[in-house]
């Protein structure tokens, strides 16, 4: 009776890690002399990183946050956020990655989700965005949205 049960349990497990293959380390360091903490969260996927996050702040106020993209190890784009004498926000793709990379906006201007695509469209990352901050979509999500691309797209 025990190995049935570990045998099923073992085979949950491989499901689960299909649905939920993301994973985050996360480390926080003080800055001086700013007495700010600086806070690093890594995610990947499968085992590839796939975000990084890097949130600057002070008596519980965001500062500064970066957010880096990357797919199969290269930095595809970036999003910051930082409080300086204003708000200023920025938006870029990396040169010369081979990967489309785009962020979207709600009709206030508000980033809701950002993308890494293949040259022919498919979608290779997705990216959900709460508050200014992206977190990794669940691969079954990126699975459903190829599923519905023309037939003309080789899947990738």
């Amino acid at each position: 009776m025990k190995a049935i049960i570990i045998c099923i349990l073992s085979c949950l497990s491989v499901f689960a890690a299909d649905t939920n293959d993301i994973r985050v380390v996360t480390w926080t360091y003080k800055i001086m002399p700013e007495d700010s903490l600086a806070t690093v969260e890594v995610f990947t996927r499968s085992d590839q990183t796939n975000l990084v996050l890097n949130t600057h702040t002070k008596d519980g106020v965001v500062l500064f946050r970066s957010q880096s993209f990357y797919h199969a190890g290269t930095e595809v784009g970036s999003y910051m956020y930082q409080i300086a004498n204003g708000t200023n926000t920025g938006v870029g793709s990396t040169p010369g990655a081979p990967y489309y990379f785009n962020v979207g906006f709600d009709f206030s201007n508000r980033p809701r989700s950002a993308h890494i695509m293949a040259t022919n469209f498919v979608m290779l990352d997705w990216f959900l965005c709460t508050n200014g901050v992206f977190y990794p979509a669940d691969s079954s999500l990126i699975r459903e949205a190829n599923g519905r691309l023309p037939k003309v797209f080789p899947p990738h």
